[in-house]
């Protein structure tokens, strides 16, 4: 079964029509789990985590208040302006000022899709390290005036089982909100709340294992998902640079060497 959530909010109520079995709701482990129980995981991706921000935020040194470009300045000379332009004005040209014109970027919508579920061997530290890098390169893309829509994944695989969901984390029209997309993108409850939560509305009896990004874009096929770029964590820790993966989404590639 596959699901595709247009908000948060539409996955937590989907996800709390059942009551869920052992798995998601265990209170043993609590950091493990990445929350101390169910309720509590839903509480905190619902209205957004202060400590999981700071977190991605320092990770990558991320700046969330420098706006979106969306505008190209350039300087040019004419008649009237703010400044002279001293060679023309000795050489008697009538384009004697300075001006700046902006010409308007044409804002291309890149849809990505994350699957940010990890095994459970990963730490928080890398975890946040990861993800990071990837929320800096969409804050650098759209400063370049590009819009990105991204989804984050948890798709799992057990024998010769697969299921999974995505859920919009950010509209293109959106600015990053580090507060909303903090837990998910950081929170090991992604996978052990809501993914254990999902898979056991399927009816499964076992947790699975998290999709890697090969298997991740052929699940995602065969489930007629239109994307631009679809990467896993893995994917994701393998390339090394904001700049490497700046150059991915640009090209709009979903071909990762697995």
């Amino acid at each position: 079964m596959f699901k595709k959530y247009e908000s948060i909010d539409a996955m937590v109520r989907d996800l709390n029509r059942i009551s869920g079995g052992y798995e998601s709701n265990s209170t043993s482990n609590p950091e493990w789990y990445g929350s101390a129980s169910y309720d509590e995981a839903v509480d905190r991706i619902k209205r957004g985590d202060d400590e999981l921000a700071k977190k991605l935020k320092g990770s990558e040194k991320l700046d969330i208040h420098i706006p979106s470009a969306g505008v190209k300045k350039k300087i040019v000379t004419r008649v009237a302006g703010f400044a002279p332009h001293v060679p023309n004005y000795l050489a008697g040209v009538p384009n004697n000022m300075l001006w700046c014109v902006e010409k308007k970027i044409n804002k291309k919508v890149l849809t990505v899709i994350y699957g940010c579920n990890t095994w459970a061997y990963e730490s928080a530290t890398e975890i946040a390290h990861v993800s990071a890098r990837v929320v800096s390169c969409i804050m650098s893309l759209e400063r370049k005036g590009y819009r990105v829509q991204l989804y984050a994944s948890n798709c799992a695989t057990s024998g010769r089982k697969e299921t999974g969901f995505i859920t919009k984390l950010k509209d293109a029209g959106q600015h990053i909100d580090v507060l909303k997309m903090a837990f998910p993108l950081l929170s090991a409850s992604w996978n052990r709340r809501f993914g254990f939560r999902y898979r056991e509305m399927c009816g499964w009896h076992s947790v699975g294992s998290s999709m890697d990004g090969y298997d991740l874009r052929e699940y995602l096929r065969r489930n007629n998902v239109t994307y631009d770029v679809a990467l896993s964590f893995y994917d994701a820790k393998n390339i090394k640079t904001v700049e490497e993966l700046e150059k991915l989404f640009i090209d709009k590639s979903s071909k990762i060497t697995k």
